[in-house]
Formats: C-alpha cells, sequence, structure tokens
C-alpha cells in the first residue's frame, strides 16, 4: 500500500465520511455493555461476507474500565457511533497516545452488514477530548486465486480478523512472516487479530518512522481467548502470547508488559497497554 489509505476527512464533512465508509462494506469484529469485545468471524472464508443483521442499535460504546484514558476512546467511539451508516461499535484501541494528541483504532459493523476499521485523531484542551478527523480504511479488491497460507488464515475458527484484515489478508497485502506467525499462536491460543495494514496509520505516532503495519509486516492482538488485552485479569495471557510471537521471528513485540526489561525484542508504553504488537523485519 501507499503511504496514504484513504482521503482524510474531518467530522463536519459527514457525507463524504459516509461515501467512503460504504466502499469498505467488506471491510471487522462485539460490543458488550461494559466491556468492548469482537466478534468471532474467523471461520468465514468469504472476505465479502456481510452477514451483520439489520436491526435495533445495541448498547452503545462503554470502555474498560482499566483503560488508561476511557474518556478518549469515549470520544473516538461516540464519533463513530454517529455516522449514519454504522450500527455499532465492536472494538476499540490506541493507534497512538500522545497527550495532548491521540489517534485511536474503531472497528464498526455498519447497518446493512459489513463493516470497517476507522482512524479516529484527537486533541485535548480543558474541555475534553475533541475529534480532529475520521479517516475510514479503503476498500481493496481480493486476489483471485489466493494462496494455501491465505487461505489458512481466513478459514481458521482460532483467529478472528476485523473486517478490514479480512480485506487485507484476501488482497495479499500481509506477508507470509506475519500470517504464519498468526497461525502459529493460534495453535495455543485463540486471538482476536484488531489491526494489519488498512487503517493504520502510515508513521509510528509521533513520529517521522514509518510503521511496518502499512508494509504488512505487523499484526495487532486485541483479545485472547476471549478475554480484552486491557484487562489486567488477562496479563498472564498476554504475556504467554507475547513469547510465543517472539518464537515466531518477531523483531518487535509490544504490550502492557515489557518482558526483557528494556532489551531489544520486547517493549511496553501507553500505546501499547490495551494490545499486543508483533512486528517483523522488512
Amino acid at each position: 500500500m501507499g503511504p496514504e489509505r484513504g482521503a482524510r476527512t474531518t467530522v463536519g464533512t459527514v457525507l463524504l465520511i459516509v461515501a467512503l465508509a460504504s466502499l469498505v462494506g467488506c471491510s471487522s469484529g462485539t460490543d458488550a455493555a461494559t466491556a468492548p469485545a469482537t466478534t468471532d468471524i474467523g471461520a468465514t472464508s468469504d472476505p465479502s461476507d456481510t452477514t451483520t443483521p439489520r436491526g435495533p442499535r445495541p448498547t452503545r460504546y462503554q470502555p474498560f474500565p482499566s483503560e488508561i484514558d476511557g474518556a478518549a476512546k469515549l470520544a473516538a467511539a461516540r464519533a463513530v457511533e454517529a455516522l449514519p451508516d454504522v450500527r455499532q461499535v465492536t472494538y476499540t484501541q490506541y493507534f497512538g497516545y500522545l497527550p495532548p494528541d491521540a489517534s485511536i483504532l474503531v472497528e464498526a459493523d455498519f447497518v446493512d452488514g459489513g463493516g470497517t476499521t476507522y482512524d479516529v485523531r484527537l486533541s485535548q484542551s480543558r474541555q475534553g477530548w475533541r475529534i480532529d478527523s475520521v479517516l475510514p480504511a479503503t476498500a481493496i479488491p481480493p486476489l483471485q486465486n489466493p494462496g494455501a497460507l491465505i487461505r489458512r488464515v481466513l478459514t481458521s475458527d482460532r483467529i478472528t480478523l476485523p473486517w478490514a484484515g479480512r480485506v487485507d489478508v484476501a488482497a495479499g497485502l500481509v506477508s507470509d512472516a506475519v500470517l504464519r506467525s498468526m497461525l502459529a499462536v493460534a495453535e495455543r491460543h485463540r486471538i482476536d487479530v484488531s489491526v494489519l495494514v488498512s487503517a493504520h496509520p502510515v508513521q509510528v505516532f509521533g513520529t517521522d518512522r514509518r510503521s511496518n503495519h502499512p508494509d504488512g509486516l505487523a499484526y495487532d492482538v486485541g483479545s485472547i481467548d476471549g478475554r480484552l488485552v486491557v484487562d489486567p485479569a488477562a496479563a498472564g495471557l498476554v504475556r504467554q502470547v507475547m513469547r510465543i510471537a517472539a518464537g515466531t521471528g518477531a523483531r518487535q513485540v509490544g504490550g502492557p508488559d515489557d518482558l526483557d526489561g528494556g532489551g531489544s525484542q520486547y517493549f511496553s508504553d501507553p500505546t501499547h497497554s490495551d494490545h499486543v504488537h508483533v512486528g517483523f523485519d522488512r
């Protein structure tokens, strides 16, 4: 993918947001009253499957109690919930958290089926968090003849992919190293992948360094065996997955804990307090 995955859209231009969002009807992830989680769609082999039923809006998104900044996530979720085509917000995660600025991943299901991932940019003032822009993932056509490795990931019942992530895999944008790593981790734990390529910022937030996500060389895990990474009760599972992922050849593994105390392979910071990042060399 190139450095721009879609046109940056301010919240005020709702019509443009809706137009862009309609392009990614096959892009993923459920919502609970007090703890967001992702929907298990990992067993669906068709990346264009849109089986979300039409119906009344479910309970609105609420951040998990242990979030480092639930107000920022709530503001981002509300901005996406306000879009006419959105049925529900299913998951949020930090793309970057450097107050007074933040970038937050928001996954959402559409009213008529399908869904997508948004990059919501915010800035903080005395009045709270302000929405600066909402950028949806861009639609990408799938490969006509995906290889066996791609098919294994798309049909795995132990890997849940977001709508946009399914598109990334089906389009051949994700490296074999990432695909094999996800499958290896999934042999031990069921994982909900939160982002691969689409909608992720091109640069590491707050820096001029290129992220390895846009090049298909990284994946993030937001939930393990049904427990959100941000849940302190999942700390043991999170450490297990971080170590397994490192054993698959990942150059960097980030999460709520720095497992090598400042070494070169593991790291932790506020941005990675709610997910496990697994990145590979170019």
